[in-house]
């Protein structure tokens, strides 16, 4: 199964990412970041989409702890907000892709399968 994880406070923006990617083939769990490791460690997830701004802490501390960590640093971060200066924060979080709310939905499938593809390359049998 193809799982992606999204962190988001806006719950009507979270499903619909999911329904999206749903048709997609994906599967997505939705969350607020603060079960993301519990969530992380009970199934592989391919991908996180991750808002910056929620209302109890900053996304990119999320993406710095997923980076931190031996177990998680190896699945991508997206950084998909309305926050201004994403690409420093891309750069400062170790995220590898950001898209700026409110985004074209063609270029949203695109990084979510380009990235989604890129998670699965080093993966051995």
């Amino acid at each position: 199964m193809k799982n992606i994880l999204c962190i988001d406070d806006d719950a009507d923006f979270a499903t619909m990412i999911a329904d999206v990617l749903q048709s997609e083939g994906y599967h997505v769990k939705i969350d607020t970041g603060k079960n993301m490791h519990n969530i992380l460690k009970t199934d592989h997830y391919g991908l996180v989409l991750l808002d910056e701004r929620l209302m109890w802490m900053w996304g990119s501390d999320l993406c710095l702890e997923l980076k931190q960590d031996p177990s998680t640093k190896h699945i991508p971060v997206a950084l998909v907000s309305a926050a201004d200066d994403l690409a420093k924060i891309k750069e400062r979080c170790g995220a590898e892709a950001y898209l700026k709310k409110p985004f074209e939905l063609g270029s949203f499938l695109s990084l979510v399968n380009q990235l989604y593809l890129y998670s699965n390359e080093d993966v051995s049998c």
